[in-house]
């Protein structure tokens, strides 16, 4: 008999252990897709939360994302 109850007890941690990972890949995904817009499409959107309308004319994040691909030899012009 214990070795049923604990059978039964170890496929909802397996299910469980699956599903935080499928979660924690999710919000990589999500942390890289976000990551790769700050990088390649940033035009002040992401900075304009904290310095309001002056981040789109100076665009701090991407000129300092630009230069990172100069720096690392990535075409960009």
């Amino acid at each position: 008999m214990p070795s049923s109850a604990a059978a039964s007890t170890a496929v909802p941690s397996a299910i469980s252990f699956r599903a935080r990972e499928l979660v924690i890949a999710g919000l990589l995904i999500v942390f890289a897709l976000l990551a790769l817009y700050a990088v390649f499409l940033d035009q002040g959107a992401l900075l304009s939360t904290a310095f309001g309308e002056s981040s789109y004319g100076s665009n701090y994040l991407h000129e300092f994302m630009h230069d990172g691909r100069h720096l690392l030899g990535f075409p960009c012009h």
